[in-house]
């Protein structure tokens, strides 16, 4: 550990042209490694990877200019770098914002639907940003020329990985895919857009003046509006009460602003939670979570 700490401040300092005063482990942070760095009393993060192709190369110094040209807040991303011998997977060292997550804050009624109504208007804006093709992003341009295309490729990604674990066997996945590209084939005609990715109270600061930024890009993809929307309502109905789900999946979608039917969003909705489902059971295995994951998952396929 400490000779983390020692190659972690010597990389900073070699960025920021500048001595480290303090740096603290951030614990509970799932995947990678995270960091609080402070440099002349100003606070980064420093994140280190642990895989080496996710997040793609170039897809967060694209979605930070992207915003950054869109006006919409974000915090500065200052280095993303897999060249470094000692942190081979890849390091991020961007901004620290300031604030609280909104998963620390505690909502009654009236703020929490007041929460996503600002939400709402926030990702409003971030999926008026276009993305050329569907899927991977890279370095601007995204791997797949059809929606369905990203979507089939995406779904035999996780099928396999779940057949190799023996939770689903073939024949009942290329089932349900079919159900679900058959469905999905219906908004083959929507636009692609930048897609966060994981839209949650844990990746949206709050600062002193109550406005809303989204952090955390590295699952970001280039999907249609209403995919981005599934993810967080997939993971709105393991956090909240049935009465709280419906009270801020509606005012979320009150104040939603696109230019398509947001009746379309219901149509999808649930074809998208069993593609989500099973991406989920992928990497929930023999996690706590999982069988109620695995009990919503066959109603999402009933319902199919």
């Amino acid at each position: 550990m400490e000779d983390m700490i020692v190659r972690i401040e010597k990389k900073v300092e070699e960025v920021l042209h500048a001595k480290v005063d303090h740096i603290e482990k951030l614990e509970n942070v799932p995947n990678n490694s995270v960091y609080k760095i402070f440099v002349k009393d100003r606070p980064y993060i420093f994140k280190i990877y642990r895989q080496r192709d996710w997040p793609e190369d170039g897809k967060l110094a694209f979605i930070n200019q992207k915003l950054i040209e869109h006006q919409i807040g974000c915090a500065k991303l200052i280095a993303f770098d897999r060249s470094d011998p000692f942190f081979q997977n890849g390091y991020l060292l961007e901004e620290c914002l300031p604030g609280v997550t909104a998963d620390q804050m505690s909502f009654d009624s009236e703020s929490g639907k007041e929460f996503y109504k600002q939400f709402a208007c926030l990702v409003s804006k971030i999926h008026q940003i276009p993305i050329v093709n569907y899927g991977y992003i890279g370095s601007g341009i995204a791997c797949c020329d059809s929606f369905l295309e990203s979507m089939d490729d995406k779904y035999d990604e996780i099928a396999n990985a779940l057949i190799n674990k023996k939770l689903f066997d073939e024949k009942t996945l290329l089932e349900i895919k079919k159900s679900v590209l058959d469905r999905l084939r219906l908004c083959e005609g929507l636009p692609s857009v930048l897609n966060h990715g994981d839209l949650s109270t844990k990746n949206v600061m709050i600062d002193n003046q109550g406005e809303l930024t989204l952090i955390d890009w590295d699952d970001a993809m280039s999907y249609n509006w209403i995919a981005d929307i599934s993810r967080m309502t997939y993971w709105m109905k393991f956090y909240y009460t049935d009465y709280e789900y419906e009270m801020y999946r509606n005012a979320f979608l009150e104040h939603y602003i696109t230019d398509s039917s947001i009746r379309d969003f219901n149509v999808f909705e649930n074809t998208f939670h069993v593609w989500i489902g099973l991406d989920h059971l992928n990497y929930e295995t023999h996690q706590p979570l999982y069988e109620n994951r695995l009990a919503y998952f066959k109603e999402t396929v009933e319902k199919l």
